[in-house]
């Protein structure tokens, strides 16, 4: 998958969001098009970020959506940085996300529950998209930035 491709995925959805159209549910209808496309992660993934059909990001993306972000004003005094989790539902779910800062290409990673994590970005700017299989597909779970 390249960068640029997840890029203008990202920027899309970001215009769906503020225009309100389209709206994922946690668990999807039984009839709705597209089925799960893949039940292998890399081509689930292609597919899920094609800019030409928002279909599968708006089926597969959990309603709410986590995100992690850092917990400004907390000082971390050398460990780990304090972060904060934010749920957020419907079309506003997407706002948050970043496309333009993307610099890198993805990084796959196999999770111990059997999800799935994409990296993408340098350490300053990086984002990490997690995925998870539910209700016979895979499903995007949660967006953590990590860092500011």
């Amino acid at each position: 998958m390249d960068v640029h491709t997840f890029r203008r995925w990202l920027l899309g959805m970001g215009m769906l969001a503020l225009t309100g159209s389209g709206h994922a549910q946690s668990m999807p209808a039984e009839g709705d098009d597209p089925s799960c496309p893949a039940q292998d992660f890399a081509q689930f993934l292609r597919h899920f970020t094609d800019p030409a059909d928002d279909r599968v990001r708006m089926r597969y993306t959990t309603d709410p959506l986590e995100y992690e972000t850092p917990a400004y004003g907390v000082a971390s005094e050398g460990g780990p940085v304090a972060t904060e989790v934010h749920r957020e539902a419907g079309p506003a779910r997407l706002r948050r996300l970043r496309g333009a800062t993307l610099r890198a290409s993805p990084a796959i990673t196999p999770l111990a529950d059997g999800g799935q994590q994409v990296r993408l970005g340098d350490d300053a700017q990086a984002e990490q998209y997690t995925f998870a299989r539910r209700y016979g597909c895979w499903m995007l779970t949660r967006v953590a930035r990590p860092q500011g």
